[in-house]
């Protein structure tokens, strides 16, 4: 069974007895509305894209977890970034409320200005109408229907694990907390400690290091507005970002999946195998 919201989002429900498993895939939507326009070439866009990240975690129903993936780009609108996180320099206009600047400082906000090497990707300013119809169209029924699966799963099962799943460049980027720097295979974040559990994600750590792959809790992402916004370990919500690296599983000049793509998907499987068997056995013990 699924669910769909055309241009917004598919939602995949479970094949299987469900667990309290959400896994949200916000950055890998390929569906570029026929409004977007941009001076740099589209290669130079698409890098910004998490590929292949809704193949990686495709599993997810079979194993009792819902799948919901966001089918609109990162580049039309984040839908991991605060509504609020907009660069007023991009707006032609007045926003209508304070603005909360964070990452868009260095033009990766709500509405990227920048790619990932620091080029200018708009043509023009942005109206506020222009971008107020984006957050309505898009970033939030996105949450809107993330919202109403984890409230309904914490009201089932009384704790709700939510994966925010991502990739990442091997590098870091001019742009991002790391430029030059090379990155772990895997990254976790719990938003420096807030947003999830020490035992949860300590246990996904654990399982994806036993699988013979490096991997960092915090560093160089610690996790975005996803988690910051439903990561609540306090009220049984453990709320985590997964970043894999991109050079694992995908050629990054051709955009096409490497021959290794069916091994990290099959090892990305036993991961929510891993996660989906720990959900069952905590509402075992709870029972």
């Amino acid at each position: 069974m699924s669910n769909v919201l055309r241009g917004v989002y598919h939602r995949f429900d479970p094949t299987v007895p469900p667990v309290p498993v959400m896994v949200d895939v916000s950055r890998s939507g390929r569906e570029y509305p026929a409004e977007f326009r941009s001076m740099v070439p589209f290669t130079v866009l698409h890098d910004n894209v998490s590929m292949y990240v809704d193949d990686l975690w495709e599993a997810a129903p079979d194993y009792g977890a819902t799948m919901l993936y966001a089918s609109f780009p990162s580049f039309w609108i984040d839908a991991n970034r605060n509504e609020l996180d907009i660069d007023a320099d991009l707006i032609d206009g007045e926003w209508p409320v304070p603005l909360q600047p964070t990452v868009s400082k260095r033009g990766l906000g709500l509405l990227k200005s920048k790619s990932r090497y620091g080029e200018p990707v708009h043509e023009r300013k942005l109206t506020v109408e222009e971008v107020m119809e984006r957050i309505k169209k898009y970033h939030r029924p996105y949450y809107a229907e993330l919202k109403q699966n984890i409230d309904r799963m914490k009201s089932a099962f009384g704790f709700v694990y939510h994966l925010s799943c991502h990739c990442m460049s091997a590098v870091g980027a001019p742009t991002h907390p790391d430029p030059g720097k090379e990155r772990p295979d895997f990254c976790l974040g719990d938003v420096n400690g807030t947003t999830s559990s020490r035992e949860f994600i300590e246990f996904v750590q654990k399982t994806i290091q036993s699988l013979g792959y490096s991997c960092t809790i915090n560093d160089p992402y610690s996790g975005g507005e996803l988690n910051t916004r439903f990561g609540r370990p306090q009220d049984g919500i453990d709320s985590i970002m997964v970043e894999i690296n991109k050079k694992l599983f995908m050629d990054v000049k051709t955009f096409k999946k490497k021959p290794e793509f069916a091994r990290v998907q099959a090892d990305v499987t036993k991961i929510l195998a891993a996660i989906t068997q720990h959900a069952r056995q905590r509402i075992a013990k709870a029972g």
